[in-house]
């Protein structure tokens, strides 16, 4: 049997995560059937299970994929030069890196999988990567702050950087369940929560 070309394996791989991934921004994961899945991705049951042995790993495989894109976009705006204030920094978060992730489909999978996350030690595992690696980075960014002065000497920076994942994630949830289209009044709303205003 002839050998098949890896950019077909790839490509075909491909195909399958994005019809999954419409699949299950439109109708979740649990209400997601097989039969739905295979229709949407228009190949048969034996295609199916060459490249994913279950439901279950394809869901692991887009929620890996999903939340490493995410990660790597918020990095690269984490990483900017010069490093502006902190309260300007934050304040562009709803816009600025997260955009990515509001378009409707990643932000509808996006929530899925921190919510069966909860349930699945499996899928919480397999995003921990993602996840830790974006801790790092801002746990860093937090030092880089403190080293300035806009953090106090004895900050505790890993909450810090957990506190910020946590605005991401609240903003995102906010934006899809109360149709926050606009990020301006969240991000003005963090400008002043965060400037320093002299005692009156």
């Amino acid at each position: 049997m002839p050998r098949v070309p890896q950019e077909h394996t790839d490509a075909r791989r491909r195909q399958i995560l994005d019809a999954a991934r419409r699949c299950f921004a439109a109708n979740g994961f649990h209400a997601t059937s097989m039969q739905d899945l295979l229709g949407a991705m228009g190949i048969s049951a034996g295609a199916f299970y060459r490249y994913f042995s279950g439901k279950d790993e394809l869901i692991t495989a887009i929620a890996e994929e999903t939340i490493a894109r995410s990660a790597e976009d918020l990095a690269r705006y984490f990483a900017q030069e010069p490093l502006p204030p902190l309260p300007e920094l934050l304040s562009g978060v709803p816009s600025a890196p997260i955009a990515p992730m509001l378009d409707d489909e990643t932000q509808d999978v996006l929530l899925q999988i921190w919510s069966e996350s909860m349930r699945s030690p499996r899928l919480r595992a397999s995003i921990q990567v993602g996840f830790t690696r974006l801790l790092g980075l801002l746990t860093e960014l937090m030092g880089r702050y403190r080293d300035r002065g806009e953090l106090p000497p004895d900050a505790d920076l890993a909450a810090c950087a957990r506190a910020v994942v946590g605005l991401i994630q609240g903003y995102v949830l906010q934006r899809s369940v109360f149709d926050l289209d606009d990020p301006a009044p969240f991000s003005d709303g963090l400008r002043t929560l965060l400037t320093p205003r002299p005692p009156a």
